[in-house]
């Protein structure tokens, strides 16, 4: 994934050499806000095209991983069938236009919107379940376990995203820059299809670097 994202930097470096605009790529991690959630890793490639003197747009390509544990609701009197938790992991790249908007006289602080279409790249999921530990041949079951079931077949194929967030850019020699970019991912639909369906946020703190193309006067 991280030779992608390099590969993706020298093509546009070379592409958009005479360009109005910036490229960069950036890289951290996130979390998800309605579950229990780990620390997983997100990267990022972008190139953004200059309108105005503080408005970019452009495109991203954005891999992001979800790693939660939904516990449901205890109940009261657990029967046999009920679903207890569910261990989910997945990874999606994400398509999306990209647009950007600088504040301040050098433009060192920036807000930024994005929507696109994300593409599973990976994942399983498994669902806990509430069985009987044995159930003898016409008898009644007795004992309970906790079973793990894979239901990675609920894992959607493409999910849409829609992000808002905001960067820090912090000048180094030439034209490049430290960036600090701090976004919220919102996702309208299911991570997980069934009866079980999950939806939440995805907060994300990444650090990256950024090339900006200086304005060239042309002289007739």
């Amino acid at each position: 994934m991280t030779r992608l994202f390099v590969t993706l930097l020298l093509c546009l470096s070379s592409i958009c050499a005479s360009a109005q605009g910036m490229f960069g790529i950036q890289t951290g991690g996130g979390y998800t806000t309605g579950y229990k959630s780990r620390l997983t890793p997100a990267i990022e490639g972008y190139y953004l095209h200059k309108i105005t003197h503080r408005l970019y747009a452009g495109g991203s390509l954005f891999y992001q991983r979800f790693s939660m544990l939904n516990t449901l609701p205890a109940y009261s009197s657990v029967k046999y069938g009920d679903v207890i938790s569910i261990d989910h992991k997945s990874s999606y790249l994400f398509f999306s236009p990209k647009v950007d908007y600088g504040v301040g006289y050098r433009k060192y602080f920036h807000f930024h919107a994005a929507l696109g279409l994300g593409i599973l790249a990976g994942g399983t999921q498994f669902t806990n379940t509430h069985l009987p530990y044995w159930t003898p041949p016409g008898g009644t079951p007795y004992g309970a376990d906790t079973i793990a079931v894979n239901t990675s077949y609920n894992l959607p194929s493409s999910i849409v995203r829609v992000a808002f967030g905001a960067s820090q850019r912090i000048p180094t020699r030439g034209y490049w820059n430290i960036t600090l970019s701090q976004e919220v991912g919102i996702m309208p639909g299911s991570l997980s299809k069934g009866i079980n369906e999950m939806r939440t946020p995805y907060i994300c703190f990444q650090i990256g670097i950024m090339h900006k193309y200086p304005l060239v006067f042309v002289e007739y």
